[in-house]
């Protein structure tokens, strides 16, 4: 019981210390990362500006050596050294494509006239915006109708839009069906619709597909008499924007290449340095014509803590130039892959090797943008850090700026300077990884937890 009462009183005056240093290795603090923590700093050049803008900086072949998969190591820093938040995405090339709204209007009158015609007025719901065009919405089927429609300012002085347009549907016969009507530009409020009987001119289409399926012409003119039934009338719009299309590539490149022949394989084995450049295609060069091969293109892995090849993407190189043919398909796409270097393994089978003159690697251009304030002085950006997390910015502002279409400025970045090692802040994760220190650590928690067990078992003697 004495050695339990001694063991316990050195323990009670060790413990203090002891979970300090507990604290120290959970720490639940994270400190912010300043310019030094990084191995390299990229002045930006850009012009000076009146007012807030939203700027960009294409990222090239050293960023993208120094940093990791993800680039989660970036930082952009203003000159007073606080990091700022950015948006890091690929680039796409724009294409304009036509969009359809709908555009509000309700029906103020509706009725029937003469000569098995409908006559339906409408007014534009506030603040739509003109339409251009219209819909006819239709459960029948094997018709043919005509449509005039009419605009009008005020309700009072109408103007014709369209005069003779025409409706219909084939579908017993062949499947064809028009229930739309584009309309002239206009800045209409009020609309009148007419739809009225086809001439038996106008009908001679339906005429001849009711004849072409055995039917007797008489048929044809039953169907131009059934009364038509109106479900609704949708007025639309078109809106043209410019949207994303396909991603914007550019050459990486290959800081060199090994070109090796496998003859017991029956391949050409050809490692390409990227340096962690994106890279989602490779193209051969080669002088040979007439050929076919198929192509596996891979990246280095670890597997039982051996370093070996995973294949990622599999293709074929195509060359034909013969008189009246020709073909020339000498690219592979693969899954966008950052690695310190890439294998393109070339199937020769009984064929003689191909006479590779250079692989061109190609992948997408990304861009880094941010809010820019003309009350900092300047940017730049950090990078190359093992191990930095992933951050966590608000990038809303952002985002809702590139939404609206708001074009960002581009700016330039200058060449790739080297932190200065004196000047890099003691790192006490660092410290703490080290195998001395973390073992020395441990083993001083472990008396510090054995001290409030021996504390716990004097209590409850």
């Amino acid at each position: 019981m004495k050695n339990i009462i001694v063991s316990s009183r050195f323990f009670s005056r060790f413990a203090p210390f002891a979970y300090f240093v507990v604290s120290l290795l959970f720490p639940v603090i994270l400190f912010a990362a300043v310019p030094t923590d990084f191995a390299s700093t990229r002045a930006i050049l850009g012009e000076p500006l009146a007012a807030p803008r939203l700027v960009q900086v294409r990222l090239d072949a050293p960023i993208f050596a120094a940093t990791r998969p993800g680039l989660p190591d970036l930082r952009l820093f203003d000159g007073a050294d606080r990091e700022l938040p950015r948006l890091i995405e690929p680039l796409y090339t724009t294409k304009e494509r036509r969009t359809r709204h709908s555009v509000g209007a309700r029906v103020t009158a509706l009725q029937e006239l003469p000569g098995n015609r409908i006559e339906a007025h409408f007014d534009l719901a506030t603040n739509a915006l003109p339409p251009a065009g219209i819909d006819i919405r239709t459960p029948l089927r094997d018709f043919i109708r005509t449509v005039r429609i009419q605009g009008s300012t005020d309700g009072q002085h109408w103007e014709t839009l369209v005069e003779d347009a025409q409706i219909y549907d084939y579908a017993r016969y062949m499947d064809i069906r028009r229930t739309e009507i584009p309309l002239p530009p206009n800045e209409y409020r009020h609309f009148i619709l007419e739809i009225g009987n086809a001439s038996e001119e106008r009908a001679q289409p339906l005429i001849r597909l009711v004849q072409a399926n055995g039917q007797d012409q008489s048929r044809a003119f039953d169907l131009l008499q059934t009364p038509f039934r109106i479900d609704g009338v949708s007025f639309w719009r078109e809106e043209t924007v410019l949207a994303k299309d396909e991603l914007l590539l550019q050459d990486w490149p290959s800081a060199d290449r090994v070109v090796t022949q496998n003859t017991k394989d029956q391949t050409t084995e050809i490692v390409i340095q990227t340096d962690f450049a994106p890279i989602t295609r490779l193209e051969l060069e080669t002088t040979a014509r007439n050929f076919r091969r198929t192509a596996l293109v891979q990246i280095p892995v670890l597997s039982h803590g051996q370093s070996t090849w995973r294949t990622i993407s599999e293709g074929a190189f195509t060359r034909i130039d013969v008189s009246g043919l020709a073909t020339n398909a000498m690219g592979i796409n693969c899954p966008e892959q950052r690695a310190a270097e890439i294998r393109l393994v070339i199937q020769n089978h009984d064929n003689p090797p191909l006479d590779v003159l250079a692989v061109h690697p190609s992948g997408p251009v990304y861009r880094l943008l941010w809010l820019a304030d003309p009350a900092a002085a300047r940017y730049y950006l950090a990078y190359g850090h093992d191990k930095l997390p992933a951050p966590a910015y608000d990038i809303y502002a952002i985002r809702a700026a590139l939404a609206q279409g708001i074009p960002p400025d581009l700016w330039e970045l200058a060449e790739p300077v080297a932190s200065d090692p004196s000047l890099k802040p003691f790192d006490f994760g660092e410290f703490l990884s080290r195998p001395l220190v973390f073992s020395t650590a441990l083993g001083l928690a472990a008396l510090a937890l054995l001290g409030l067990l021996v504390k716990a078992l004097q209590k409850a003697a």
